[in-house]
């Protein structure tokens, strides 16, 4: 599962990374952000624009007649996002990218880790999105999910699941929706994983308030 995750990025550099159109309203920094916040998700529209919107946190399918549902949508198994029908119109063909600076898990018992790339640049964590409102009247909510997977390597021995790392080799295939998710899942594990092995892990401290000293080492925090 993904939990927590931070974000501190730099929306006018990501913007031309994804060529994507930068919308107001992103949120700003934060090291601890919670499922319901407003986080930001890279997407393509059919005419093949790119856009990075802001979108909550709790993907609420189109078809849900409340923004509250009775069970968790901040993540989804890529293994079942198809079948699943909260999920399944999304994983076809509203698929996105949710940059992160990095992400964290906890142990069974309760001890949190913190995962980077090697390099302290921003993470393409896969995602899926909806559109949804109350009513014809009302404004649209955009929402989204993270996506993940079976843990391997080094994350396994933090938490059975770990997010799902898109990268540059099949972003655009990713956020193709005229490509469906039973064609670009597959690719997408296989190249996740991959990209999950060369990420750095280490301890924090538990997550309190907010702010870049939550991903420091806790040996540093002695």
């Amino acid at each position: 599962m993904c939990g927590r995750f931070a974000a501190a990025l730099d929306y006018s550099g990501l913007a031309e990374r994804y060529r994507a159109r930068r919308a107001p309203g992103l949120p700003g920094p934060s090291w601890n952000i919670a499922p319901g916040a407003t986080i930001a998700v890279v997407a393509q529209d059919r005419s093949g624009a790119r856009h990075l919107n802001p979108a909550s946190w709790n993907l609420v399918p189109s078809w849900s007649p409340d923004d509250h549902l009775d069970y968790p949508t901040h993540n989804a198994r890529v293994e079942t996002a198809l079948a699943r029908r909260t999920y399944a119109d999304a994983a076809r063909s509203r698929r996105a990218i949710i940059p992160a600076s990095g992400y964290y898990e906890w142990t069974r018992d309760h001890k949190p880790y913190y995962f980077q790339s090697q390099d302290g640049a921003p993470l393409s964590i896969a995602g899926l999105y909806s559109w949804w409102r109350r009513d014809g009247h009302s404004p649209w909510l955009l929402t989204a999910t993270i996506l993940t997977t079976q843990a391997e390597g080094g994350a396994a021995l933090v938490h059975d699941r770990m997010p799902l790392l898109i990268t540059d080799t099949n972003a655009d295939d990713w956020l193709d929706p005229d490509l469906d998710g039973s064609d670009v899942f597959p690719r997408a594990v296989e190249l996740g994983s991959k990209a999950s092995a060369r990420l750095v892990q280490r301890q924090v401290a538990p997550l309190k308030g907010d702010g870049p000293h939550l991903t420091e080492s806790i040996t540093l925090r002695l």
